[in-house]
């Protein structure tokens, strides 16, 4: 009978212990807005603490979507996130499966304004995102770049102009690569 109860008391922690993990863990995801491209596709994603979310433009047609995450501390970075069509890339597509010479291609197009370096990493799902940084005097935003389902999706990372220390820590970048990463293109039934 001990053993019993015992047994009892040890299956009752355990699924104590896995509820409040699961709940710990498990956090929501917002809908961010939907674009269409063979089928629809809804954008969901954790919004970084401290952030609010809004749409600046999203087009009819599903073909883009613009938004900013805006925080009130008028020290940290804003983040700008574009998601628009590319008619040249197929669909279902990703930064990953383009040649060394589109890579090349991308990467220039960032380098006709500013001086800027270039760093390779992955978001959590695996897919490639380029890491382009201003360099210089005064360097004030990192961009981030991937393509996703034939989809340019590019988040920048800038200070107002009002900011007293623009200055971007490693922390604020992991946090746009977090972002990132915990972002999903659904398909919608």
């Amino acid at each position: 009978m001990k053993k019993m109860i015992a047994l009892l008391l040890a299956l009752a922690l355990t699924l104590s212990c896995a509820a409040a993990l699961a709940e710990t863990t498990t956090e929501k995801k917002e809908n961010l807005g939907t674009v269409l491209v063979n089928g629809a596709f809804t954008i969901e994603a954790k919004i970084p603490e401290g952030y609010t979310y809004k749409v600046i433009d999203a087009d009819a047609s599903g073909a883009s979507l613009t938004a900013m995450l805006s925080t009130e501390d008028k020290n940290a970075p804003q983040m700008l996130i574009s998601i628009y069509l590319n008619d040249s890339y197929e669909p279902h597509i990703r930064l990953n499966d383009v040649d060394e010479a589109t890579l090349k291609a991308i990467e220039d197009s960032f380098q006709l304004d500013n001086d800027v370096t270039f760093t390779y990493t992955e978001t959590a799902y695996g897919t490639k995102l380029l890491q382009v940084t201003e360099v210089g005097d005064d360097p004030d935003f990192v961009d981030f770049y991937t393509i996703y389902e034939g989809y340019e999706v590019e988040l920048i990372l800038g200070f107002l102009p009002e900011a007293e220390k623009p200055v971007l820590t490693e922390n604020m970048v992991k946090t746009a690569v977090q972002f990132l990463s915990d972002m999903d293109f659904v398909p919608a039934n």
